[in-house]
């Protein structure tokens, strides 16, 4: 495994030199390409790279949590909860670019708590993981609905809260990345110090009783430590689906079930994912550049058929 975890490594690398040099910049002068690059490209990808690392996490404790290889942030309503609470605080605020360090992560925060609360609830009343996964793609498609019908009412800020809600990072700064990783830096080392007790979630309940772990006790903590990663991902790059679905299942077909090595090889599937999206964004229309969420969910919409199809 240490191997998988090596390669997955140099992926990592061989993309990142490919995001920061490759495109556009050979012939500038030395000091204009050395600003775009570090102005520009190297907080691009470090940024599309925690990103995809945090929702890679992200959709791997979820699929434990809920007993289910197909739920992810974006599918069960938990990045929609958290672009919710963004695009209110964006149309409070009468900015729909300018990222507040302390208000905007805390409004996406607010919005994703109320909905996986919300799932855990049902979960606990169905107690039926394909019923809950219905249930949350239904809850997406409603907070989508509203977010549509606050844009709509609020036009004069529509053009730009619409491309945020595409998902991307164009534009994005070092300021963007610093705010990202203050909040999420905490959701990952948690991650990976809890990795080991993640695959006692897969037990049942009594099970769990018996080896002294109890999930009342662990559940809200688990909340929280998922708002850490979803929550100021979806800030800073908007809706960006799919990432926390593909990265896990990719890793457990790889043989590494075992959450000890889950989380780590799940982060890193998650970044290079993310960052080969990102920059296939940039290079498949050049000059012109589209979304990053649109070329994920042309890559998860497929993949998460092929998986419901095969669960029946």
């Amino acid at each position: 495994m240490r191997l998988k975890i090596a390669l997955l490594s140099a992926v990592l690398i061989i993309l990142t030199f490919l995001s920061v040099y490759v495109g556009g910049v050979k012939k500038l002068s030395d000091e204009v390409r050395g600003k775009i690059i570090w102005n520009i490209r190297l907080p691009r990808t470090l940024l599309s790279t925690l990103v995809g690392g945090n929702l890679g996490l992200a959709g791997a404790i979820l699929q434990s949590l809920f007993h289910n290889p197909l739920a992810e942030p974006h599918i069960i309503g938990l990045s929609s909860g958290a672009l919710l609470g963004a695009t209110l605080y964006f149309i409070l605020s009468g900015s729909t670019w300018d990222i507040d360090p302390l208000l905007t992560p805390l409004f996406a925060i607010t919005g994703s708590v109320i909905v996986l609360i919300l799932l855990i609830l049902l979960n606990k009343k169905f107690q039926s993981s394909y019923t809950l996964i219905l249930l949350g793609i239904s809850l997406n498609s409603l907070l989508s609905s509203v977010i549509a019908l606050i844009l709509f009412l609020k036009q004069k800020t529509f053009q730009g809260v619409y491309f945020w809600l595409l998902g991307g990072f164009n534009g994005k700064t070092w300021n963007h990345f610093c705010l990202l990783a203050s909040y999420s830096n905490i959701g990952i080392l948690w991650a990976f110090l809890w990795r080991n007790k993640f695959n006692l979630l897969f037990l049942s309940e009594e099970e769990m009783y018996s080896l002294g772990f109890s999930l009342r006790k662990y559940q809200p903590l688990i909340i929280i430590l998922l708002s850490f990663l979803i929550s100021p991902s979806v800030a800073v790059s908007g809706s960006i689906g799919f990432v926390g679905l593909i990265a896990p299942h990719l890793m457990r077909v790889w043989e590494t079930s075992d959450y000890k090595w889950l989380i780590p090889s799940s982060f890193l599937a998650g970044a290079n994912l993310l960052l080969a999206s990102d920059i296939l964004s940039r290079m498949l229309f050049y000059p012109t550049e589209i979304p990053v969420g649109i070329i994920t969910s042309f890559l998860g919409v497929p993949f998460f058929m092929y998986l419901l199809i095969r669960k029946k």
